[in-house]
C-alpha cells in the first residue's frame, strides 16, 4: 500500500500530529487491506515527495524519514508502478478495488479510509468490541512517530533538561495550549484556517483549579505551547493564582506560533524544521509524565497527547477537563475512558 502525498505537497499545512493521524489511518487501512483482508495484511511505503517539515533535512532525506524510522523494509523499487496491470491507484479514500491485485496506492486527496474492523488483521481471538480502539490507535500513532537513533537523542537531552528529577506524574497536570494557527480568525500567513473557538487563558486556570480541589496533592503543572504569547500569559495567571504549584516548562521550547508544517523555518529566526519537531516532540513526552489533563479536544496535537497518555503515560490513570467549544469524532478518545 503506496501512502501518497496531496499534489500541492510542499505547501501542504498538516502539523505534526495531523500528519500522524493521517499515517496511522493509512496503517490500518493497509493492515486489514480496507476492512477486507482476502489475501492477507499489506505493508506501507511512503513515496519520496518532499515532506514540508523535512524541507532541508541534514540527516538523511527531505521526506518523513528525515526523522522517522521507516514504516516498512520495503522501498518504492519493490512495488509494482501504476497503470500496470497489478497496480491501481484510488481516487478517493473511500473507492473499492480488487483485493487481488499486488500494489495499491492511497488517493492524493487529505482524507483516509476509516478502518471500522481495527483488530480484524491481528489474528487475536474475540471481535473488535473485546479489545481496546483506543489502544490499537495509540499504538498505531507510536510506530509512526519512532524517532530516528538522532532525533531520540535529541528529545532525551532536552526532557532531561525539563523534568524536575523528583517529579511525580501521580501529582502533575498537563496544560498543552493549542493556539496560533488554530484560533478563528488568525492572521499567520501560510497555515492551515482556524478550526477553534479559542477559549480565554483564564479557561485553563480553572480546568487546573479543578482538578485540585479534586486532588489536593496536586504538585506539578506541565505547561506548553506553540504559542509564546499564549503561554507566557497563562505563567503570569499562575504566578498570580497558583503560586505554590511547580511549573514544569519545555526548556528550550521554540514555540514556532504555528502548528502548520509548510514554512515551520520563516516563523521563528534561526529555527531549522529540526529544531522545532525535536521541540514539539519533546513537548508530548514532558506531557506523557501528567495524570490530569486540561485541553481543547478538537485540536489533534492536544487530543493526542492525552491518547497517548492513556496509553502509555507514567500515570495510573488519566483525567482529562475538556474546555473547548468544538469536538470532532477523535476528541472523543481523549475526553473517555478505553472504549
Amino acid at each position: 500500500f503506496i501512502w501518497r502525498s496531496r499534489s500541492a505537497n510542499v505547501e501542504d499545512t498538516r502539523g505534526l500530529t495531523a500528519w500522524a493521524h493521517a499515517g496511522a489511518s493509512h496503517l490500518l487501512h493497509a493492515f486489514t487491506d480496507g476492512d477486507n483482508i482476502k489475501f492477507g495484511s499489506r505493508v506501507m511505503v511512503n513515496d519520496d515527495k518532499v515532506w514540508p517539515m523535512a524541507k532541508g533535512c541534514l540527516k538523511g532525506p527531505e521526506t518523513r524519514e528525515c526523522y522517522f524510522e521507516p514504516l516498512s523494509r520495503c522501498k518504492l523499487s519493490d512495488v509494482d508502478e501504476m497503470r500496470t496491470s497489478n497496480a491501481t491507484a484510488l481516487g478517493d479514500a473511500k473507492d473499492e478495488y480488487d483485493r487481488a491485485i499486488r500494489t495499491v496506492y492511497s488517493s492524493t486527496k487529505l482524507w483516509f479510509r476509516i478502518t471500522n474492523k481495527k483488530y480484524s488483521w491481528t489474528g487475536l481471538p474475540g471481535i473488535d468490541k473485546d479489545h481496546s480502539a483506543m489502544s490499537m490507535v495509540a499504538s498505531s500513532f507510536a510506530y509512526y512517530f519512532r524517532p530516528k537513533p538522532w532525533l531520540r537523542e535529541e528529545i532525551d537531552k532536552r526532557i532531561r533538561r525539563s523534568i524536575p528529577a523528583d517529579l511525580n506524574p501521580e501529582r502533575t497536570v498537563g496544560v498543552p495550549i493549542r493556539r496560533s494557527d488554530k484560533c478563528h480568525g488568525h492572521n499567520i500567513t501560510g497555515s492551515a484556517a482556524g478550526e477553534l473557538d479559542c477559549p480565554p487563558l483564564s479557561f485553563y486556570l480553572e480546568g487546573v483549579k479543578k482538578f485540585i480541589l479534586f486532588d489536593p496533592l496536586i504538585e506539578n503543572v506541565i505547561v506548553t505551547s506553540e504559542d509564546k504569547t499564549a503561554c507566557d500569559e497563562f505563567l503570569e495567571l499562575m504566578k498570580r493564582e497558583l503560586p505554590t504549584l511547580r511549573v514544569v516548562l519545555n526548556v528550550g521550547d521554540v514555540q514556532q506560533g504555528t502548528g502548520s508544517g509548510s514554512q515551520l523555518e520563516s516563523y521563528v529566526e534561526g529555527s531549522a524544521n529540526a529544531n522545532v519537531v525535536a521541540s514539539a516532540l519533546t513537548s508530548m513526552h514532558l506531557h506523557l509524565r501528567a495524570r490530569y489533563f486540561v485541553i481543547t479536544s478538537k485540536s489533534t496535537w492536544t487530543s493526542t497527547i492525552a491518547v497517548m497518555a492513556r496509553v502509555y503515560g507514567f500515570a495510573s490513570e488519566v483525567f482529562v477537563i475538556d474546555i473547548g467549544r468544538n469536538v470532532n469524532a477523535f476528541a472523543a478518545f481523549a475526553r473517555s475512558g478505553c472504549n
